[in-house]
């Protein structure tokens, strides 16, 4: 009897081969049941597809189809629903009431009488029935000949014609003049004054005539035109709006009455603003010229051991003989004063009386700069309240009524504006004049606080 004995540790490694062995078939076989399985499945898919790309090609042949057959069906209710409205206005025609047939036949008696009133108007206006020596043809009988008449008269008012009308002159009276009229163009001719010009039309039609226009030569050129047919006509191409234009032309003084009550304060800070501005300009043009580095030269001289004080004095003295105005007045307050806080107030206070003399009235310009578009806004306010006031009695049809509001409104804005904008520039460079020459002084006067005139030297 043979006894096989193993250690458990050969017990133990035997099962793991075991288990390793029985690991790596189970893998093999889930590979290869795995690659079958995607095989599978994306052969569905492909079939899958297929069936749908054809289903949705019959969905879209089967849409179309539906498509034509939804038109054809809504063209066939159209037709119809148009012969069922001819069918219901013929049934409405039927059952018409006798108020609405009453109705139609007053529209069309009122249009034929009207037609009828234009055609009496116009066989008037030619004098067609005197032409043809018919008193008893009226326009209800009218026949082919005052057709033919109406066409002849037609054809020469396409050619030009002298004619006499009657024009209203200059001076109010109402002459007989010739008038040759082409297109929308009128110019009339007196022969025996030897007076021409063109005509324009006022509002009821009637003829003005424009003198003063035509100069010697063109009125010869219209004679020649009237008696043998050949010349030039000198015309305005503008149809009587260059006249209309020249009219509206106002001067100065009509203009700023056009403004109303509210042009006057304009007008005045204007004026103020004006004056004020040639006062400051003159007072700062005249202001005397501050000598350079002359606060340096005095400085030096009075420090100057090389000279005696005689020579310091009779030097000092042709530096002060230069200066004039503040300047001379700020080194005379420095020279007489001892070096100290004293002397600094000194010129100090002489620098802020010197600096308000300069700015006095100056606000007055900056003042009418701001007050005078108020006054015109004001002007503007004023001249909208008489416009609606005018609207409201008169109406909107005429515009001469509201025209002086609107007039009223429109200047004093303008006014306003004209007297701010160069009220404020000028104010503006008076005050920088100003500023630039006190800052001037005023380092002087720093520099003549540091100079001992007594011969001690520079203050520390």
């Amino acid at each position: 009897m043979i006894f096989n004995f193993s250690s458990p540790k050969t017990l133990l490694l035997n099962n793991i081969v075991l288990i390793l062995a029985l690991s790596v078939s189970y893998c093999s076989q889930a590979a290869q049941s795995e690659a079958e399985i995607q095989a599978t499945i994306i052969e569905r898919i492909s079939k899958s597809k297929a069936e749908l790309n054809k289903l949705e090609k019959d969905i879209s042949q089967q849409s179309s189809e539906l498509a034509n057959k939804l038109n054809d069906e809504q063209l066939a209710i159209k037709k119809l629903r148009e012969q069922a409205a001819a069918v219901q206005r013929v049934a409405d025609e039927r059952v018409l009431g006798l108020d609405k047939l009453q109705e139609r036949v007053k529209q069309w008696s009122n249009q034929s009488q009207y037609q009828y009133q234009l055609l009496s108007s116009y066989a008037d206006s030619s004098h067609l029935l005197a032409t043809i020596n018919q008193p008893d043809l009226t326009v209800t009988n009218i026949d082919v000949t005052i057709i033919e008449l109406a066409y002849q008269q037609l054809v020469k008012k396409l050619s030009p014609d002298w004619r006499n009308k009657e024009v209203i002159a200059n001076d109010g009276s109402i002459n007989k003049l010739a008038v040759l009229q082409i297109g929308p163009i009128e110019v009339a001719l007196n022969s025996a004054q030897n007076q021409a010009g063109p005509l324009s039309r006022g509002t009821n039609n009637e003829a003005h005539l424009l003198s003063n226009i035509y100069d010697d030569d063109a009125v010869r050129a219209l004679i020649s035109l009237q008696n043998s047919g050949k010349g030039e006509l000198t015309f305005d191409p503008s149809l009587g709006n260059a006249n209309k234009l020249l009219k509206q032309e106002q001067g100065l003084l009509s203009h700023i009455e056009a403004g109303g009550v509210w042009a006057l304060p304009i007008l005045f800070f204007a004026a103020l603003s004006l004056l004020v501005s040639l006062v400051k300009a003159i007072q700062l043009l005249r202001l005397p010229r501050i000598i350079p580095l002359l606060a340096e030269k005095i400085a030096a001289l009075e420090v100057a051991s090389n000279l005696t004080d005689a020579e310091r004095h009779t030097q000092l003295n042709q530096y002060i003989t230069q200066c004039q105005g503040a300047q001379l007045k700020l080194v005379k307050i420095a020279e007489n004063a001892e070096v100290s806080q004293q002397r600094d107030d000194y010129l100090v206070a002489y620098l802020l009386e010197h600096k308000h003399k300069l700015e006095k009235y100056l606000g007055v310009i900056a003042t009418s700069a701001a007050i005078a578009p108020l006054l015109g806004l004001l002007g503007t306010v004023s001249g909208m309240i008489s416009t609606f006031k005018m609207m409201k009695i008169f109406g909107t049809g005429d515009a001469s009524t509201v025209s002086g509001g609107i007039s009223e409104a429109l200047i004093t804005t303008e006014l306003g504006l004209i007297v701010a904008i160069p009220s404020l520039i000028i104010s503006a460079l008076l005050n920088r004049k100003v500023k630039s020459y006190h800052a001037q002084l005023e380092t002087l006067a720093i520099k003549l606080s540091k100079i001992d005139f007594k011969g001690k030297g520079q203050k520390a």
